[in-house]
């Protein structure tokens, strides 16, 4: 199969009503309008596993936990409609619960929006466990959104040399191209007193060549390199994600066994400011 035949895989962004699920809903239609994808929203409800008792209360137009459901779906939709008028939308209303079903439609989607809390979460904290359990779980790239409209700024993704962060690079290559924003490939050493004595110079670091590496050869984004030696990698691209549009990495690194996700990417998930997209 040629690329030209190959299936068109939708943006799916989850949507149940939040605050955050709407800030995703409108920075993934915007998205989605930009890089010429559909946009596919969906509504999780888990109501069909406790009761069979769906329906409307007797004498009570557009009640009941069916026409509940069907009505924030329909908000949802609506919500990418108004943003992106011209934009290919539609809407799944799925029974399950949310972890569970959009992780499963992933693997169908060329990116995954969500929210950093849905309706379910406490509001102590900065990224719920939903979003973290897909940034641990999704079969493609997942984008868990702060601000709908950022400013201007770079996509700024952080690189270790790992196979995740190979592809972290190509993805935030296509990310940058869609926003026409400039790339910024950041890698923060191993920290040593010798290092930590030495100018940045990225034009020397291995990582940085092997990233770079990874860009078509025609390209014609504005790049630059950033190289530091830090004790905390996470507090260098937090710090540094203030000044980005985005942050992208890969779901884990060179020093992790094992786990889905990294500790820096679960750092920068719940401390960075702005909008993450984690690549697996």
């Amino acid at each position: 199969m040629s690329p030209a035949d190959a299936p068109v895989r939708p943006v799916l962004a989850g949507y149940d009503g939040s605050d955050g699920s709407r800030r995703a809903v409108l920075w993934a239609a915007h998205h989605a309008a930009v890089a010429g994808l559909p946009l596919v929203v969906v509504h999780c409800w888990v109501w069909p596993f406790f009761t069979q008792d769906l329906g409307p209360v007797a004498d009570i137009e557009d009640s009941g936990l069916q026409a509940a459901a069907e009505r924030t779906s329909a908000e949802g939709l609506d919500l990418a409609r108004q943003a992106e008028p011209d934009l290919e939308v539609s809407v799944r209303l799925v029974t399950g619960f949310p972890s569970e079903v959009l992780t499963r439609l992933s693997a169908e989607a060329s990116l995954l929006v969500t929210g950093t809390r849905g309706l379910g979460g406490f509001a102590g904290l900065l990224i719920g466990s939903v979003s973290l359990h897909l940034a641990a779980s999704s079969s493609c790239p997942i984008a868990v959104i702060r601000d709908d409209r950022p400013g201007e700024g770079d996509v700024l993704v952080a690189v270790d040399g790992s196979p995740e962060s190979d592809r972290a690079v190509t993805e935030a290559a296509l990310l940058a191209r869609t926003l026409q924003a400039p790339l910024r490939v950041l890698h923060v050493r191993p920290y040593t007193r010798d290092a930590r004595m030495r100018r940045p110079d990225p034009e020397h670091d291995p990582v940085i060549r092997r990233a770079l590496d990874r860009l078509p050869a025609d390209t014609d984004l504005t790049v630059i390199e950033d190289s530091f030696a830090e004790p905390s990698a996470p507090a260098v691209i937090i710090h540094q994600a203030r000044r980005a549009v985005c942050v992208v990495l890969g779901a884990k690194g060179t020093n992790t066994l094992g786990a889905r996700l990294g500790s820096t990417v679960h750092a920068v998930l719940h401390h960075a400011e702005g909008n993450v997209l984690v690549v697996r």
